[in-house]
């Protein structure tokens, strides 16, 4: 006598079909049908610093300006700091770099003429950083290193009994490698805030924050995540780096009031 199965219910049928699909399709294709998407972590850790001096043929092309005529003084402003170069660029669009690196940059220079012989002691500081994001399902799905550079050094104000300021030039960001996995999408843009002086009115020290604003999409997803990290940097060579998460993503203000600085003129 022939023994016929019964067919397994409706909802076997269901579960043997999707595991057979996640098996067959790569990880990062079958993870988004999964209840609330993948599970991310993303940081960003510092891979490396160098500080060397400012070559002459450095100067030049960044400081193409004619020098001050000594036979007459300037009288000008010690304070006085101009805001030079992009104030928002894009740095990846669409996982790749873009255009706007050949003149994405910013400086906080004084607002008067100086020469190559005013820029000796200046040093170029670049830092290696490394941003990733990792996931349950993936592992590192994006891997992605970029470079801060910038110089600063002291520039002494014509008119001025010896005094000097510190100042920044060609604060820049670009993208070393980037690596991602299947159907992620990221893009990074930088906001450059207006040049403060956090020194005094004799001898300034320019201070200026950039905001590196990650966009991130998930594969097959059409809502993409922020991640905020922010870096500021001084005319004494000084670079920090914070990482901001969640809703409003930068913090609400402190409980002690910031101290006062000196007042400074806007460009």
């Amino acid at each position: 006598m022939a023994i016929t199965a019964a067919p397994p219910p409706a909802m076997n049928i269901k579960k043997i079909f999707f595991a057979l699909l996640c098996f067959a399709l790569p990880a990062s294709a079958a993870a988004p049908a999964a209840a609330g998407g993948i599970d991310t972590t993303d940081r960003t850790e510092l891979l490396g610093e160098t500080s060397r001096p400012l070559t002459e043929a450095e100067a030049r092309a960044f400081f193409p300006r004619q020098g001050y005529n000594d036979d007459k003084p300037l009288v000008i402003p010690a304070i006085l700091i101009i805001m030079a170069g992009a104030k928002v660029w894009n740095v990846i669009v669409d996982n790749r770099p873009t255009a706007d690196l050949a003149s994405a940059y910013a400086s906080a220079i004084p607002g008067f003429d100086f020469t190559w012989a005013d820029l000796q002691d200046w040093r170029k500081v670049t830092k290696l950083y490394r941003y990733t994001i990792d996931t349950t399902l993936q592992g590192r799905a994006v891997d992605i290193t970029y470079e801060v550079t910038f110089y600063h050094g002291a520039i002494s104000t014509p008119g001025t009994d010896g005094l000097k300021g510190h100042y920044l030039a060609n604060f820049t960001v670009k993208p070393v490698d980037i690596k991602l996995k299947w159907g992620w999408k990221v893009a990074l843009e930088v906001s450059m805030s207006d040049p403060m002086n956090i020194g005094t009115a004799a001898e300034p020290i320019a201070w200026l924050n950039a905001d590196l604003k990650w966009r991130y999409a998930k594969p097959l997803s059409t809502d993409p995540k922020i991640g905020l990290t922010s870096l500021t940097v001084d005319g004494q060579g000084k670079l920090a780096e914070a990482e901001y998460k969640g809703p409003h993503l930068r913090p609400g203000p402190e409980a002690e009031p910031a101290p006062e600085l000196p007042a400074v003129n806007w460009y």
